[in-house]
């Protein structure tokens, strides 16, 4: 249950993030801006898969 209200609220945040995307793409921003929350994105799913292998690597040794 608790899942299903996660993806909910997921889903409004995104659809939320398009729609302040969208509102700045007059002047061409959009592209740019959907890079940067592409690289951001990267970025965040970099860093908890290299906490993740440090984590379990940390859990074989001990």
């Amino acid at each position: 249950m608790i899942t299903l209200i996660i993806l909910f609220l997921s889903i409004i945040a995104l659809l939320f993030l398009v729609q302040q995307l969208l509102k700045n793409s007059p002047e061409g921003k959009f592209l740019k801006s959907l890079r940067d929350l592409l690289v951001i994105v990267l970025a965040l799913g970099m860093t908890v898969g290299v906490f993740y292998v440090g984590l379990r690597l940390f859990r074989f040794l001990i």
